[in-house]
Order: structure tokens, then C-alpha cells, then sequence
């Protein structure tokens, strides 16, 4: 088996740092020799002072890539592959997903990834002194003053407390007397205020998860709470006490569904629009039984539809839908039809170019934090035994992936942002983004073909009479 080295050293300080490079490179060579590996190159990690680097990392990513066989990398430990003990993680599961194994010379033995975990504990436990700060803020909450962002209907006073916002309030009131007296449920009221323009602080419309989070929020009480705190009488009340509590047995009346079974994922889930409104269209599915005229026996169905979400969550725009199997054979035809620069050229001449899409940074930053906060849970679970190793590395791999998409795209923006990419690299980049699924589509998960697709797709609009995809060139 062919190894490689991976070393790192500080660039202001190559000979104080313990192992020097030498000393990495020695250990390297003893392994590969006592071990009977066959050495195939080395990569060394420069840190410049105050950072980490990770160029040669990404060297020795492409170099593996391009190999067609497994290959072993040897560092001397888990902070040498990278001090932080989350990109640490995050580097053997990636290494791992390029069917490359993982040996430290100062563990031989030792499962890389178990190791990562100790380290990342170690971490843990130092940010748990950062709780002194949280017990100040809870102490705050004790007094009721606010923090965060208050529910609509309040401000954040001078005083630090929550104090009324009139016209807020006036809505709150209106949403709690169309549920109780008039007895609307959530959808037909997002469907009334909507209709009235009546909009939601940042200005926007109403949607049924906007309505049933104001039904059951006790802060119209006048009741503060925060981290498991709750504070009676901390600010003046919307609606009264006898109100609050029949809407919450309306509420709790409310027939429970008996099951969600497994979830349902769907292709296009955030891609695909609605071509009457522009709102985003989103997966539904049910299920339909009927009488057999031959056999008088009982058949069942499951249907799986894109529907827009402005007529399923607010309650307007018109019933607009179209079959998940459809719509996703139909973007999957176009793609595949693109197998060239001459087919991409062509297409170009028949569809208007996509949007400037730097627009999209801050929420592509956003899903990245979102992922990264997801990662540290699984890391914490598996630290922890609530999940094992093998099962850290199916949840763990699965979100390498989709960050590396996401890094992808970030640093192609950052690129086009800065005037660095030409038009021809683009389309080049382009098509070998779409080689690469076509190459990998069958050995991927669901969750990896959605999040490939959204590399390369900018949207999909639904009309009555056709579909338009727009995409990421």
C-alpha cells in the first residue's frame, strides 16, 4: 500500500517546533518501513503566524482524487492534521470518504477518529467555563429584562424590559378574536390578514407557522421567559388570562396525527418556484386507497407532488401542482442534455443567463453555520456514547459533503464578487461540476444528489404549461 506523508510546522518557528519537520519526516519513514508501505509523496503544512493553513491539505485532497487506488496518509497526530479539533474531524471524514485510511505515528494502534473525539471533549470542557457568562445573562432573565429578539408585539424598552408596540398589539388581539370567536383556523387566518395587507414586522405575509408560534407564546401574559426562567407579571399583558387559556384547550383539542413514519425526501426541495406568484413551491405527499371494480379489492397509492407554498402556508395564490416524478425526470433530461461546451452554448442562446447570484452569500454563509452547528452535535453525541463511531461516520460524512458543496459555491462567488473568474471558466467549472454527478449519481444518497443539484441549478419555475430550469453558469 502506497503512503503518504502530511506534515506541519509553523512559518516563525521550523526548527523550535516539537517534532521539527525532521522529526515528522524520520517517523514517517520508520512506519512506512516497519509496516512494509510504499512512500508516494509528502505534503507539508506551513502555518503563517496566528493561523492555520490548509493549502497543502487541499494538494493532497486533489492528489488522492486523482489516484485509482486507496492510498494511507500518516500524520504524526490528530492536531497535526489540523489544530482545530472540529476541521480535524472534519479532515479524517473527508479522508475517509476518498476510501483513504488515517495512521498517526504517535498512535499507530489508535482509531483516528476516536482520538479526534478525546481532543474535541478536552475542547468542550474548557468552553463549559464560558457557562459563568450564560448564568449572568440567565440572572438578567430573573428580572425580566429582554433579550434577543422580543415577540411581535413588543419592543425592548429603555428600562430593558418588553413594553407594548400598538399597532403589533392590535393584530395580536385580532389573531387571538378570529381564532377564538370566529373560530378560523391557522391558514384561513394567515389568508385574512394577508388579504387586508396586514404584514408582519419585517413587512412580509403571514403564514400558518407565524400564526400557531402568536397562539401559544405566553409572553402575551405578560409572563418573560428565557432559559427555563419564567417571570409572571414582568411586562403589561396583550391578552388577558381567561383568553389565553381557551385558546390553548382549543389548541390542545386539536386532533393529533396518529404517525409521521419515516420522512420524505424530495429532489428539488428548495429549488423549485412557483411561476404564478414566485414564491418556492414544496414537496407533499398522500396517500389514497379505492374499491377495485374487478376483484372488489382494496388498492392503496402513495402520490408525491410539488406544491406552492404561498396557497399551502398563506393561503394565497392558486392550487398549482405538479408531480415530483415529472418534474424531476424532466430537470434530470435537461442536465444530462448539456454533455458539452457546444450543447451549453446552445442552450445559453435559447435561456436568459441567471441573476448576478453574490446576492446569495449571506444565506449560503447562513446554511454553512447551520451545517457547522450540526456537525458539533453529532460530535457531541459521539463524545458521549449516544451514537457510535460507525454512526458518527454516516452522519458525519454525509455533512462533509454538503459543506464541501457549500465551500464550493462560496469561494466561486467570492471569485465572480472580486471579477477573478472569466466567463469561460465559468462554463468550464460548470460542466465539470455536471461530469461529476453524472459520474457519481448512482452511488449517491438522496440528501447528496439534492445537495449536488443545488450546485449546479439556480431554480426552477413551474408554469401551467411548461417548466423553465435555470442554472448556476
Amino acid at each position: 500500500m502506497r503512503a503518504i506523508g502530511y506534515f506541519r510546522i509553523e512559518a516563525d518557528a521550523m526548527q523550535a517546533v516539537s517534532p521539527s519537520l525532521a522529526d515528522q519526516e524520520v517517523a514517517f519513514r520508520y512506519l512506512c518501513q516497519e509496516r512494509g508501505y510504499q512512500t508516494a509523496i509528502t505534503f507539508v503544512e506551513v502555518d503563517p503566524p496566528g493561523e492555520v493553513s490548509s493549502a497543502e491539505y487541499q494538494r493532497m485532497l486533489d492528489y488522492i482524487r486523482r489516484q485509482e487506488e486507496a492510498l494511507l496518509v500518516v500524520v504524526t497526530s490528530v492536531p497535526y492534521l489540523n489544530p482545530d479539533p472540529q476541521e480535524a474531524a472534519c479532515c479524517l471524514l473527508e479522508l475517509e470518504d476518498l476510501e483513504s485510511k488515517v495512521v498517526l505515528t504517535d498512535q499507530a494502534s489508535a482509531d483516528p477518529l476516536e482520538a479526534a473525539l478525546q481532543t474535541w471533549s478536552a475542547q468542550r470542557q474548557e468552553d463549559e467555563k464560558g457557562e459563568r457568562v450564560k448564568e449572568a445573562m440567565r440572572m438578567r432573565a430573573v428580572k425580566g429584562r429582554g433579550l434577543g429578539k422580543p415577540p411581535f408585539g413588543y419592543r425592548v424598552g429603555a428600562d430593558k424590559k418588553l413594553e407594548i408596540v400598538p399597532q403589533e398589539a392590535a393584530t395580536v388581539v385580532l389573531i387571538y378574536q378570529l381564532y377564538l370567536q370566529e373560530n378560523m383556523g391557522f391558514r384561513l387566518i394567515a389568508r385574512y390578514l394577508n388579504e387586508r395587507e396586514i404584514t408582519t414586522r419585517r413587512g412580509g405575509r403571514w403564514s400558518i407557522v407565524g400564526i400557531r408560534d402568536i397562539l401559544r407564546n405566553r409572553a402575551y401574559l405578560g409572563t418573560y421567559a428565557r432559559f427555563g426562567i419564567r417571570v409572571p407579571e414582568s411586562h403589561a399583558a396583550i391578552i388577558p388570562t381567561h383568553v389565553f387559556s381557551q385558546v390553548q384547550e382549543k389548541l390542545r383539542a386539536k386532533p393529533k396525527p396518529q404517525g409521521y413514519g419515516q420522512r420524505s425526501h424530495f429532489l428539488l426541495s428548495g429549488l423549485v418556484y412557483c411561476g404564478s406568484c414566485g414564491n418556492r413551491m414544496i414537496g407533499g405527499s398522500r396517500r389514497e386507497s379505492w374499491i377495485r371494480r374487478k376483484d372488489k379489492g382494496r388498492s392503496e397509492a402513495e402520490y408525491r407532488y410539488y406544491q406552492c407554498q404561498s396557497r399551502t402556508n398563506q393561503s394565497v395564490c392558486q392550487y398549482h401542482t405538479r408531480r415530483a416524478a415529472d418534474l424531476e425526470r424532466q430537470v434530470m433530461e435537461t442536465l444530462h442534455k448539456l454533455d458539452s461546451i457546444e450543447a451549453l452554448e446552445r442552450w445559453l442562446e435559447l435561456h436568459l443567463p441567471s441573476e448576478d447570484r453574490t446576492s446569495e452569500l449571506p444565506q449560503l454563509k447562513k446554511r454553512l453555520v447551520a451545517l457547522e452547528r450540526k456537525f458539533r452535535g453529532s460530535l457531541d453525541q459521539a463524545a458521549g456514547g449516544v451514537i457510535s463511531l460507525d454512526k458518527l461516520r454516516d452522519i458525519g460524512g454525509e455533512l462533509i459533503r454538503e459543506r464541501r458543496i457549500l465551500k464550493q459555491r462560496l469561494a466561486l462567488l467570492n471569485a465572480e464578487a472580486r471579477g477573478e473568474l472569466t466567463e469561460k471558466e465559468r462554463r468550464e467549472l460548470f460542466l465539470s461540476r455536471l461530469m461529476e454527478i453524472r459520474e457519481q449519481w448512482e452511488a449517491m444518497t438522496i440528501l447528496t444528489r439534492k445537495v449536488w443539484l443545488q450546485d449546479v441549478i439556480d431554480r426552477v419555475v413551474v408554469y401551467d404549461d411548461r417548466i423553465e430550469t435555470l442554472l448556476r453558469v
